[in-house]
């Protein structure tokens, strides 16, 4: 009797109690830096079980595994900014921008120019990059763009950053994209100076969600769990007074790499954090209403000043939907 009991005991337990589907389990990709961030923090503060999502975070130790897992569909989420956001669009994948998240004040590329060089003074002249891709065009396309000068107009030059380096120390270059590393050097030893970023250079830089969808639709409730989970991160990042706890969480999950991620030190941390900023409510609202159309706007003229072969057809709707998470933050209110 005594087993009996036992049983129906735990059919009643299995009747009253609800059944837990398990979803679609999600995969996010990041590498150490600050601009992943929320995705941390989502994992250590557990707010995706909170919203009743799996999302489990890959973090690539290396920059170039990262950039093969995104270019590969081996993650459903990840930061990306606008600029490469749009060159993966137009160069066949699908992705969608479902929000913008941050800002990146400090920067990774900087174009640095010879002292008393413009724009006009470097028609015919080559232009050291380390990387070929739409991100640095559009930094030079810029530059050239005040002074009405065509991009087409200089020449670019692909090359390893210590030959950039040394050909820029010794004059063979007027204008490099260095190597962050280098970028000191070139300015103390080349004699160069630091063209400031431009709003829309800025702009063209911010962070956004992006989702690379598969074979199978997400569903929009899926995505809007994930966005609130990560809606919740970036507030609780935003709070000063978490900033200790902060620097705790990323400096474990970065530990094998705190000197790429720019967290070796205090000192590091502290300027690290200062130059990535993570948008409020206010200010997610606002970055993906009307303003981000025209970031992307801008960027696809200048993709097509620039003369980019090959882009596929695309057009603003389908490489951003910012509307879920304009209702989420509205629902969060």
């Amino acid at each position: 009797m005594k087993t009996v009991k036992s049983v129906i005991i735990s059919l009643v337990v299995f009747l009253v109690t609800p059944v837990c589907v398990q979803g679609e389990a999600y995969t996010a990709g990041i590498f150490p830096h600050i601009s992943f961030a929320a995705y941390v923090i989502a994992d250590a503060k557990g707010l995706y079980e909170k919203e009743g999502v799996e999302v489990n975070t890959v973090q690539y130790e290396v920059g170039a595994d990262w950039i093969r897992a995104v270019k590969n569909n081996k993650v459903d989420f990840a930061t990306v900014w606008a600029s490469t956001h749009l060159d993966m669009c137009l160069n066949g994948m699908n992705a969608v921008n479902l929000g913008f998240i941050c800002f990146n004040r400090g920067g990774h590329n900087k174009l640095v120019v010879k002292k008393g060089m413009t724009p006009e003074k470097l028609r015919g002249k080559p232009v050291g990059i380390l990387s070929d891709y739409f991100g640095i065009h559009y930094l030079i396309y810029d530059y050239l763009n005040t002074h009405n000068v065509r991009f087409s107009e200089v020449r670019i030059v692909e090359m390893d950053e210590e030959a950039a380096y040394e050909n820029f120390i010794r004059g063979r270059l007027q204008a490099i994209v260095p190597a962050v590393a280098h970028l000191s050097m070139v300015v103390k030893n080349g004699n160069g100076v630091v063209i400031p970023w431009s709003e829309d250079i800025v702009n063209a830089c911010m962070g956004g969600f992006v989702h690379f969808r598969k074979e199978t639709a997400t569903p929009e409730s899926d995505l809007k769990k994930v966005i609130r989970a990560l809606v919740k991160a970036l507030r609780w990042y935003n709070n000063p007074s978490n900033d200790k706890e902060l620097q705790a969480i990323l400096t474990r999950s970065f530990r094998l790499n705190l000197t790429l991620a720019g967290m070796a030190d205090d000192e590091h941390y502290k300027a690290t954090r200062k130059k990535q900023q993570f948008f409020n409510d206010k200010e997610l609202l606002y970055h993906n209403g009307d303003f981000v159309r025209n970031v992307y706007e801008k960027m696809m003229r200048a993709r097509k000043d620039i003369g980019y072969p090959g882009d596929v057809a695309y057009n603003y709707e389908d490489m951003v939907k910012t509307h879920i998470m304009l209702e989420v933050i509205n629902e969060m209110k």
